[in-house]
């Protein structure tokens, strides 16, 4: 998964590296639905500007070891933002 798309009329930031910008604790996850959680916080850093267009999101491994949940749960939530049109791969 690439970057934030033009779709939210942002200007072009950096990349994004690791969780730093999302201000997330990861044991205020749920410990069910750990994909809607986080797509739901980088939906909101997207609102809020903390990623703005053309930002890179963090890898999927760095992200999901920062915030101690599976891989597999970062790239459904990047998926599931990419069907959204708020990235694009």
């Amino acid at each position: 998964m690439g970057a934030v798309s033009e779709r939210e009329g942002q200007p072009s930031g950096t990349a994004a590296h690791g969780s730093d910008f999302l201000q997330l604790r990861p044991e205020d996850a749920p410990s069910g639905g750990k994909a809607d959680w986080l797509a739901g916080r980088l939906r909101q850093a997207i609102t809020d500007r903390r990623l703005t267009v053309g930002s890179r999101l963090p890898a999927t491994r760095v992200l999901a070891a920062e915030l101690r949940v599976s891989r597999g749960v970062v790239t459904e939530a990047y998926r599931r933002l990419a069907e959204d049109g708020h990235v694009e791969g």
